[in-house]
Order: structure tokens, then C-alpha cells, then sequence
């Protein structure tokens, strides 16, 4: 946690002292990312990137799943079923 922790501090001093936009986007800010000097900071990037803006998106998922699984029963036949 410390080492992750001391590279968080690195990172923000790197941002601070180049010419990184105002108000970047993760995007920008992953392209800019040296990985090899930052593997955690980038790895916390990708997460973040992968994770789902909103609940809704993955609400939606699993409503269709929800769906597509009570049809799949309620056409399974007796030859299906064994």
C-alpha cells in the first residue's frame, strides 16, 4: 500500500510539472502514462476505464439475462430437458 501510495504522489507531481491539459480525459491521461514508472497508477486507469458509468448500463445486462434465461426455460421441451 505505501509503494502504491509513493507512486500516487509521483504521478501527481509528474502531472503537475507538464504540459497535461486542464482537465483531461482518463484516455489522455493512460496515453500520457509511462507504464513501466507507473504499473499501479496505470492498472487503477484501465479499472477505471472498465468500469461502467452508470448502474444502469449493468442493470440493463441483467435485465436482458433475466429475459433471456426465463424464455430459455419456458421453451425447454422434454428432449431438451434431458
Amino acid at each position: 500500500m505505501e509503494k502504491f501510495h509513493r507512486e500516487c504522489q509521483r504521478w501527481k507531481f509528474r502531472c503537475e510539472q507538464t504540459q497535461i491539459p486542464s482537465t483531461p480525459t482518463l484516455e489522455i491521461m493512460l496515453l500520457s502514462l509511462p507504464e513501466d514508472l507507473y504499473p499501479n497508477v496505470a492498472m487503477c486507469f484501465y479499472l477505471l476505464l472498465a468500469m461502467p458509468v452508470s448502474a444502469a448500463s449493468a442493470e440493463r445486462l441483467f435485465r436482458a439475462l433475466r429475459r433471456l434465461k426465463t424464455y430459455l426455460r419456458s421453451t425447454m421441451t422434454t428432449e431438451r430437458m434431458s
